[in-house]
Formats: structure tokens, C-alpha cells, sequence
């Protein structure tokens, strides 16, 4: 799997090594610089995927770093840019000759993380929609010809036509997050920004990761905020959310800048929400102005003809996209999986094809081979526990937190952000914990 490449440029040496630690044990590879020099000698040993870069230092402050970087071509990497001392005229400068985030310091980890998350993203979206990488856009349609599917695509070509917000519902792994991008792509192409804010990772700052100078509604103009677990806001959090929405415009927080929304909100949600309105759990009036369409994404239990065409899909593409094998699956294995019962649908079924990729066997994927792997995915329980009971309330508690994320590190090679979707957490939290259960992702991964 190829792994996203992170250029940290600071003359702060904790700082430095604060940031690489954490996310090199969120899975990305990282490099690090103590000044314009040395970040300029990275550029030549590895291209970055994305530059964190402060602005003063030294030798050479970031902005004029950056200015020289874009005007040679030496980077096309996006760059955030940090500082201590950041104001919004700072800020607004980087962003302008180029940057396209800004953080300021003293650094909160869970902003950090979303920024890079997010910057990412949509850096990964935009190299999807390059002429030369055709393939991999195409790869965002829905696979399949089944009835439910070909709902799901007549009513995204309709959808794609509008500039309505939406609403995405549909069980785990289903394929909502690529629906939304795929929604996107078709009304704006690469030409304008598409921003995710999960809800999950907002927790007491949601007004400054949605209404500041470097929040995602600024980010998200003329193109598509995606928020995703819209199912997870709190009372407080609909309630402003809907004001923004109902006047069509906010205020930057700290600015005292009046900014008009003008772009489409794509809310994704694993849930019903129907059944939470009635229950009081979620606002009527502002699922009305973000439902103006909806979309309710199949289960592959109802569209179980589709499964044969996505083990093709993955069996063809993976070998390309993380260098796994290639190997044919008989007809016998395919039929077999057809009828298995994916209770987390395509992300379940992705996650088998893969590893019955990278099974030490040559030859054909077997029908012997893929029976065996499932029964070992429906027989395998945490060894200890059974003796939790033993336990006095606490310890069981802490014996289970630690045997689950263990488990779920190993499922996701070590990513703590990909983790901390699973779990439900946001990211600082889950840090704590992890240490406070002495779990060190490095050491899963190694194991």
C-alpha cells in the first residue's frame, strides 16, 4: 500500500518530533526539516505528498520558502502552513499566494489531524480527476446492474444535475463517503474545493472547525461540504448548524465577517434519521433544508447479484493500487462469497478479496481456500474472555477496551485515524486512552 508522504519543516525540535510521532502512528510516512536548507534537501531524497510549514525560522521565513517553491515547480504538493504567532492577515496572505490551510500554534492535535485529513483528501480527489487517471475516477461509479443499484445511479445522474444538499443514508460500508465525491465530481469536476468534516472528531471546538478563519465552510465555498456521521451532532451543534443554513450566510468567528454560504452540503449518515426525528433526537427543521434530495445507499444482502462484479472489480484493481497479487477466483469461490452474509457489505467484502490476495498460495483463489478463511472469521473470540468475569468491574472494563483496540489496530495496520472512526472516538481521546492501556500502535503493527 502506498503510503502518503508528510514534509514537516519547523526549527522547533519538539515540535518537530511531537508532530512526526503522531502521524507517523496515524500510518503516514514523514520527513522532517529544521529550516528552509534542510526542507529544500528533502524535496530531492522524497516528493511529499503534503508540507507542514512554519512560517518563522531562522534562514528563511515559510512564506517566502513557499513563494519560491511554487514559482520553480519545485512543489506541487498542497502546503499548510504554520505559526505562533498567526494573525488573520497572515493567514489570509499564505492562503492567498498559495497555502491551503493555515494552523495556529500552540498546535490542538485533533485540528491538526482533521487539517491534514482533509487537505489530503481533497488533494487525493483532485489527482482523481486528471485526464492521465481516467481509470481511477471511473472507479467512483457504482459497480453492479442489479435493481437496487441501478436506482441508486438514475436518481446520482438527476442529483448531479441539481445544486441541492443531500442527504446520504445506508448501513456501514456501503459506500456513502465515495457516493459523495462521486456527487461532487459530477457537478464540479476538479474546479472547485470538496471538504469533509467528520462529526465524530468535533467535539468542543465545532464553531471554529466550521465558522473560522481556517474552518470548512470558508474552505468549502463554490464547491460541497461533505459531513459525515450528520446522525452524530449534538442538540446545540443542530441548532447552530440550522441558523447558518435557514440565512444563508455566518459570521467568521473572531473576524466579524459576514460570508454567504454558497456551496452544497452532502450529509452522510449510517442511520435513519426519520426514526430520530420522531424520537426527538433530531431536528425536523434542519433535516428539511439539508434533505432538499436523498439517496438511501443498498446493502449487498439487496443486491447480492452485484457481489461477482465487485470481487472482479477488486481482484483487477487492487493489484494495481496496493501492489498486492494477482490471482484469478474460480467460479466455485465466487459463488460462495455471493451468498456469505457481508455485515459490513463493501468494506467487508473488499477487505476478504484482499486478503485471500495476499494468501501465501499460488494458482487459482480455491473454493477450500476461501471456506477456510471465513470460518475462521466467524469462529475467532477474544481468548481472555471468558475470564473478564473474574474481574472486578474496572479491570474487565480496561481487559476489553484493550483486547478490542488491539483487534481493531491489527484490522487496520496500525492507522489510529482509521481506527478512531471504528471506535467512535474522537482522536485526542483515543491517544489517551491508548496510552493509559499501554498500546502502542508502532508495536501492533510490528507484531
Amino acid at each position: 500500500m502506498n503510503q502518503q508522504h508528510i514534509l514537516i519543516v519547523d526549527d522547533e525540535p519538539d515540535i518537530r518530533n511531537l508532530i512526526s510521532d503522531i502521524l507517523a502512528d496515524e500510518g503516514y510516512s514523514v520527513a522532517t526539516a529544521a529550516n528552509g536548507e534542510e526542507a529544500n534537501k528533502q524535496l530531492t531524497v522524497k516528493k511529499p505528498n503534503l508540507v507542514l510549514l512554519d512560517i518563522w525560522m531562522p534562514d528563511i521565513d515559510g512564506i517566502s520558502l513557499m513563494k519560491g517553491w511554487i514559482e520553480n515547480k519545485l512543489v506541487t504538493a498542497p502546503i499548510v502552513m504554520m505559526s505562533g504567532h498567526g494573525t488573520v492577515e497572515t493567514a489570509v496572505e499564505a492562503t492567498r499566494l498559495g497555502a491551503k490551510d493555515f494552523i495556529e500554534k500552540p498546535l490542538s492535535l485533533a485540528k491538526l489531524l482533521q487539517t491534514v485529513t482533509d487537505v489530503l483528501e481533497q488533494s487525493n480527489q483532485q489527482d482523481l480527476e486528471e485526464p492521465e487517471n481516467e481509470i481511477k475516477l471511473n472507479s467512483l461509479e457504482p459497480i453492479g446492474n442489479s435493481d437496487a443499484i441501478n436506482h441508486v445511479k438514475k436518481a446520482l445522474d438527476r442529483i448531479s444535475k441539481t445544486k441541492n444538499h443531500i442527504v446520504i443514508e445506508g448501513e456501514y460500508g456501503t459506500g456513502k463517503y465515495t457516493t459523495a465525491l462521486l456527487i461532487h465530481t459530477k457537478r464540479h469536476g476538479n474546479k472547485q474545493p470538496c471538504i469533509t468534516l467528520d462529526i465524530k472528531t468535533v467535539a468542543d471546538d465545532f464553531e471554529d472547525k466550521v465558522t473560522g478563519i481556517n474552518g470548512c465552510f470558508y474552505r468549502a465555498q463554490s464547491g460541497t461540504l461533505i459531513i459525515n456521521n450528520i446522525d452524530s451532532l449534538s442538540t446545540d451543534q443542530q441548532d447552530k448548524l440550522y441558523s447558518y443554513l435557514k440565512h444563508a450566510h455566518y459570521t467568521i468567528d473572531k473576524k466579524n465577517t459576514v460570508q454567504n454560504i454558497d456551496f452544497q452540503i452532502i450529509a452522510i449518515s449510517e442511520f435513519s434519521l426519520v426514526p430520530q426525528i420522531k424520537a426527538g433526537d433530531f431536528s425536523p427543521e434542519l433535516f428539511a433544508l439539508l434533505a432538499e434530495d436523498k439517496i438511501h445507499l443498498p446493502s449487498l444482502a439487496q443486491r447480492q447479484e452485484d457481489v461477482p462484479e465487485l470481487i472482479t472489480y477488486f481482484v483487477n484493481t487492487l493489484p494495481d493500487t496496493e501492489q498486492t497479487p494477482y490471482r484469478k477466483m474460480s467460479f466455485a469461490a465466487q459463488n460462495t462469497l455471493r451468498n456469505h452474509q457481508w455485515d459490513n457489505n463493501i468494506r467487508e467484502l473488499k477487505n476478504t478479496v484482499r486478503q485471500l490476495l495476499l494468501n501465501d498460495t499460488e494458482g487459482e483463489i480455491s473454493l477450500d481456500e476461501v471456506s477456510e478463511l471465513l470460518s475462521q472469521e466467524t469462529t475467532e473470540e477474544p481468548t481472555v474472555f471468558h475470564n473478564w468475569y473474574k474481574l472486578p468491574l474496572r479491570e474487565a472494563r480496561d481487559a476489553f477496551e484493550k483486547d478490542y483496540l488491539i483487534h481493531q489496530l491489527k484490522a487496520v495496520d496500525g492507522r489510529v485515524g482509521e481506527l478512531a472512526k471504528i471506535a467512535g472516538m474522537e482522536r485526542t481521546h483515543l491517544y489517551r486512552k491508548m496510552r493509559a492501556l499501554d498500546i502502542n500502535p508502532k508495536e501492533i503493527i510490528k507484531s
